[in-house]
C-alpha cells in the first residue's frame, strides 16, 4: 500500500513539475511582466492531524500517544507567469512534539520532530481590487529529524516527497508591500530506513510516522 501511495505522490509531483515548466516557458504578457516577482516572510503554527503511528506498535492498545501544535515558518520567492498565476519556491521549517506512554508504565517519553521542507507551489489568484484571494497546490521535499527523550538516539529521516494544498488571501498595503494569511494542508510520510526506536524495553521499526497536518501562517510580502 505504501509503495502505491509513494508512486502516486511521485506521479503527481512529475505532472505538477511538467505543468509548471510548460507555463514557465510560455510568453509573458505585459501585465504579468509588470507584476514581476515577490518575496514573502511567513510565520505561524503547525497543527498535526495524526497521532504517532509506528510500525509494529499498536498505538491503540499498547500506548497512549498524542501530538501537539508547533511553530512554522517559510521564506518564499514567487514569480508571476500570468496576472492570475504565480509560481513560488520556498524553504521553511516546522516542528511539533508529543508523548508516548506505555499503558503498563507510568513513564512518559517526550518526542520532538523538526522538519525542513523545500517547496514548489503554484498559486491561482482572483484579483478583487487591493485584495487577492488564492488557491494553491504544490510538491515538496521534506527533511525530518525525530528525537525521543530518555532514548539514546536521534533519528534522521531520508528526504521524502510530499504534497500540499491550501488557500489564502493577500491584501496590498502599497504598490510594493502586502500582508497575507495562508492555510495549507501537508501530506508527507518520512522514511527512516532500518532505524529502530526502543519503547517499553522493545525495539520497533521507526516507520509509519506521518507529518500530515495544517500550517496556518501570517505573511509579509514585498514586490520587486
Amino acid at each position: 500500500m505504501r509503495r502505491h501511495i509513494g508512486n502516486g505522490i511521485a506521479g503527481l509531483a512529475a505532472i505538477l513539475l511538467i505543468a509548471i515548466c510548460a507555463v514557465g516557458f510560455a510568453p509573458l504578457n505585459a501585465e504579468a511582466a509588470a507584476m514581476g516577482n515577490y518575496l514573502m516572510l511567513k510565520g505561524g503554527i503547525y497543527s498535526p492531524s495524526k497521532t504517532f503511528n509506528l510500525d509494529n506498535v499498536d498505538i491503540e492498545t499498547t500506548f497512549d500517544s498524542n501530538t501537539e501544535t508547533g511553530i512554522a515558518g517559510e521564506i518564499a520567492i514567487g514569480h508571476y507567469v500570468l496576472p492570475t498565476l504565480a509560481l513560488e519556491f520556498g524553504v521553511g521549517y516546522f516542528n511539533g512534539k508529543g508523548t508516548l506512554q506505555p499503558r503498563t508504565s507510568a513513564v512518559i517519553q517526550h518526542a520532538d520532530f523538526d522538519v525542513i521542507p523545500v517547496l514548489l507551489t503554484a498559486k491561482a489568484f482572483i484579483p478583487a481590487g487591493a485584495i487577492f484571494p488564492y488557491g494553491e497546490i504544490g510538491v515538496g521535499a521534506y527533511f525530518t529529524k525525530f528525537d525521543v527523550t530518555d532514548n539514546a538516539n536521534t533519528f534522521e529521516g531520508d528526504m521524502t516527497l510530499g504534497m500540499h494544498a491550501g488557500a489564502g488571501i493577500n491584501v496590498n498595503l502599497s504598490q510594493k508591500a502586502f500582508l497575507g494569511l495562508e492555510g495549507r494542508y501537508v501530506w508527507a510520510n518520512p522514511s527512516f530506513g532500518d532505524q529502530q526506536i526502543r519503547l517499553n524495553d522493545t525495539e520497533y521499526a521507526l516507520n509509519g510516522f506521518e507529518l500530515n497536518g495544517f500550517t496556518t501562517m501570517l505573511a509579509l510580502g514585498f514586490s520587486f
